[in-house]
């Protein structure tokens, strides 16, 4: 113990520096704790549909949408997400799945969702990692 607090004493910007790393560590995985929770792989969007009667929001663009979904998917632009939550109100007592290309916007959407209350999820790696999964796609 007297080596440590010789070695502090000696080096201290060398001790401050390994505080702040492992602080700055601590708050990454903090917040990767807290991004998987709300990530849920194909397997896990399945159950959660079959068991909870969850509803999926299909944030793609409607192009996107229509070229391949998720069964029973509901088509919302994120836009219209953010400028009026009252048009998920009606399954907010039901968990949310937010899908998107890959990941990225579909988990800012989620955290928004879960910010106000909602039970949201987002499908990790989006619609592709649906389709390399070999889950069913419906098209218009």
């Amino acid at each position: 113990m007297q080596d440590l607090t010789t070695f502090i004493i000696k080096h201290p910007l060398l001790s401050a520096a390994i505080i702040v790393i492992l602080i700055l560590i601590t708050i990454i995985e903090l917040i990767r704790a807290k991004r998987s929770t709300t990530n849920l792989n194909p397997a896990q969007v399945t159950q959660l549909i079959n068991r909870e009667n969850a509803v999926v929001i299909d944030i793609r663009q409607h192009d996107a949408y229509r070229n391949g979904h998720i069964i029973d998917a509901q088509s919302v632009v994120p836009r219209e997400i953010q400028q009026n939550l009252k048009k998920l109100e009606k399954f907010k007592n039901r968990p949310i799945i937010v899908v998107s290309n890959a990941n990225n916007e579909s988990q800012k959407i989620a955290a928004l969702l879960l910010k106000h209350g909602y039970n949201a999820y987002s499908l990790a790696g989006g619609i592709r990692a649906w389709i390399e999964a070999q889950m069913p796609l419906v098209k218009e």
